[in-house]
């Protein structure tokens, strides 16, 4: 999203290098975990490890992102395939924001708050940063989720099929 076209460029190669997978073609490997069946334990252990840093459950972890205990009420499609494919449907309420300050450097996070003075991002561990408005160039939406693609580098479809089992017992 720079607005420098040599860096602009520069990113698209590097992004066509990494071999980006199509979310969905990732969703469909991991759909065999919803035929598995979990262990809750080891579903609570990837949910501490992986999930933790944004969602807060059994007094543990962070309360940044949506509350997953009520995410079972849409069933364990839907949140593989949110775990998955974080941006295919984001609520705005949790929607990355990208400040980008005079002095060249880029913050991002979810909106906590604003003031007429500055804005404050938040992001994975309630990590929060208060930005002055006087020192904001560039402040935009993403469209995209804080909660970010990729982790099924983290977690296998045995381990998916864990969090399933974890996150459907958990209040």
């Amino acid at each position: 999203a720079s607005k420098d076209a040599d860096v602009k460029a520069r990113a698209a190669a590097l992004q066509s290098k990494l071999g980006v997978s199509s979310r969905q073609a990732i969703v469909e490997q991991y759909r065999d975990a919803l035929n598995r069946r979990g262990d809750v334990e080891r579903g609570r252990a990837v949910f501490r490890k992986t999930c933790a840093v944004c969602h807060k459950l059994e007094n543990f972890g962070y309360e940044l992102g949506p509350n997953l205990a009520t995410i079972k009420n849409r069933g364990p499609e839907a949140i593989v395939l949110n775990v998955l494919d974080p941006n295919r449907e984001v609520n705005p309420q949790y929607q990355s924001y990208l400040a980008v300050t005079s002095d060249g450097l880029t913050h991002t996070g979810m909106i906590q708050s604003e003031t007429a003075t500055a804005v404050t991002l938040s992001r994975g561990e309630n990590k929060a940063e208060t930005i002055l408005r006087s020192e904001i160039e560039d402040l935009r939406s993403t469209g995209l989720s804080l909660m970010p693609e990729g982790l099924e580098k983290d977690i296998d479809v045995a381990a998916l099929a864990d969090l399933l089992a974890y996150l459907e017992v958990v209040k």
